[in-house]
C-alpha cells in the first residue's frame, strides 16, 4: 500500500510519535525499550474528552488563540496531534506555541495543517488529570467562517502503548472572521475657478482712483487763468501795434 494514503496516515504519525519518545528517552539514558511486543502487551494511557477552544469571533489581523485541552488523562507520556486550518484565512504563528513543562516539544507547519509533537523525558511521569496539552495562534488573515480540525491523534504510555482519538470522534472549533473594511477612496480636490471683480464706471470728468486727471488747460479754473493771460498778451499785442502807428505818424 502506498505511503501516503489516508489508512497509512495513523501509522506514519504513531511511528513519528514512538520515534520522538524512543530518541527522548535514549537522550537521558532510560530503560524504556519499545519493541513491538512489549507496546503489544502494555497498558496503553487513558484520556477523557479532547476539546478545542478558539475565539467566536475575530476582526482581519487579529491574532486567534487555540487551546487544545484533555479533561482526564492518565500515563499520557506523549503524544502527537495533527490540526487542519484553512491558509487562505489564517496564518499560523511560529514561536507562540507553548506546551506542558517538563518535556521535549516540536512544532510541524505544513500550509494547512500544523502537527504538534509532545513526550516527557527519562523517568518523568506522564501527564495524569485534566491538562492543557498545547495552546497556540494563528493570525486572521480575512473574512469567512474559520475552521480549526484536529484530523489525527496519538497518545503513548511510558510502556510505548498507544491509542487515539475514539472512533467517530470530532474535535474542532470555528471563529468568524471579520474582514478590515476598504480604506475610502480620496475626494477629488476642488480647483479654484478666477473671479473677477466687476469696475463700476467712471465719468470721464472724474478720475478713477490712481489714475492722473485730465490736462490742467480743461479745469474751470486753469482754463480762466489762460483766458486772462491771453486777453493781456493781446493787450500787450494792441499796444505795440498803437505805439508802432504812432511812431509811423510822428515821423510823416
Amino acid at each position: 500500500m502506498p505511503e501516503n494514503t489516508p489508512a497509512r496516515r495513523p501509522l506514519r504519525r504513531r511511528s513519528r510519535a514512538v520515534a520522538a519518545l524512543a530518541a527522548a528517552s535514549a537522550l537521558l539514558g532510560g530503560s524504556l525499550v519499545l519493541a513491538p511486543a512489549a507496546v503489544a502487551a502494555e497498558a496503553p494511557p487513558t484520556i477523557g474528552a479532547v476539546t478545542l477552544t478558539a475565539p467566536a469571533a475575530a476582526d482581519e489581523g487579529d491574532t486567534v488563540e487555540i487551546v487544545l485541552a484533555v479533561d482526564a488523562a492518565t500515563d499520557v507520556f506523549a503524544y502527537e496531534v495533527a490540526i487542519a486550518y484553512d491558509p487562505s484565512l489564517l496564518a499560523f504563528v511560529d514561536g507562540a506555541s507553548t506546551f506542558p513543562d517538563g518535556g521535549f516539544d516540536a512544532v510541524d507547519d505544513d500550509a494547512g495543517t500544523v502537527t504538534f509533537t509532545h513526550t516527557r523525558l527519562g523517568t518523568s511521569p506522564g501527564l495524569t488529570g485534566a491538562q492543557e496539552l498545547v495552546s497556540f495562534s494563528f493570525t486572521a488573515l480575512g473574512g469567512g467562517a474559520a475552521a480549526i480540525t484536529v484530523t489525527d491523534a496519538t497518545f503513548l504510555s511510558a510502556s510505548g502503548a498507544a491509542i487515539g482519538l475514539p472512533e467517530g470522534a470530532v474535535v474542532s472549533a470555528t471563529t468568524e472572521l471579520t474582514a478590515a473594511p476598504e480604506p475610502p477612496s480620496p475626494s477629488p480636490t476642488p480647483t479654484a475657478s478666477a473671479t473677477t471683480t466687476p469696475v463700476a464706471p467712471t465719468d470721464e470728468a472724474t478720475p478713477a482712483p490712481g489714475t492722473a486727471g485730465p490736462p490742467l488747460a480743461v479745469t474751470g479754473q486753469d482754463a480762466t487763468t489762460w483766458i486772462v493771460a491771453g486777453v493781456l498778451a493781446a493787450a500787450l499785442v494792441a499796444a505795440g501795434v498803437v505805439i508802432v502807428l504812432r511812431r509811423r505818424t510822428v515821423t510823416r
